[in-house]
């Protein structure tokens, strides 16, 4: 079944462009946690404040270096993916696999952060991204002949 071609791509390299497109979404929601800290607080993006005691500004210290992390590796991998997908080549086959494997941890860890105050948000992320980024994952590595000599 992913093998199936629709239009140009087989379904499973669209599953990989649907889940990178989420993926892409993740990361912009981190540039905007970068923007309006509290505000992601209050959403439940994450999880300290800088209003909050000496402890809780230096974990919001951490968890600020960790969303411009995001910024500096994630971002960019997801975006060669695409242009390396749509080209049909290896390099997007690569990075689409190591942008997905990131969809599928970070979700899960986020999830066990906030289980106990921000269930919502948790199921949120692991339907949002962890499943996609599965399927993607699956998809690709389907497909992966279709990127094979094409460096």
């Amino acid at each position: 079944m992913l093998n199936k071609k629709f239009w140009d791509n087989p379904a499973g390299v669209w599953l990989a462009f649907v889940a990178l497109a989420l993926l892409t979404l993740a990361w912009c929601m981190q540039a905007y946690s970068l923007m309006n800290w509290e505000h992601a607080v209050k959403l439940g993006l994450q999880n300290e404040s800088f209003t909050g005691d000496a402890v809780e500004r230096a974990w919001a210290l951490e968890s600020r270096g960790l969303a411009i992390a995001d910024m500096i590796w994630p971002l960019p991998l997801c975006i060669i993916a695409f242009a390396g997908l749509i080209r049909r080549r290896f390099y997007g086959f690569a990075a689409g696999l190591m942008g997905l494997a990131i969809g599928v941890y970070f979700p899960i860890f986020f999830a066990f952060q906030r289980w106990a105050t921000y269930r919502e948000t948790a199921v949120a992320a692991l339907v949002l991204w962890t499943i996609p980024s599965l399927l993607g994952i699956a998809g690709l590595w389907t497909n992966r002949k279709e990127f094979t000599g094409n460096i």
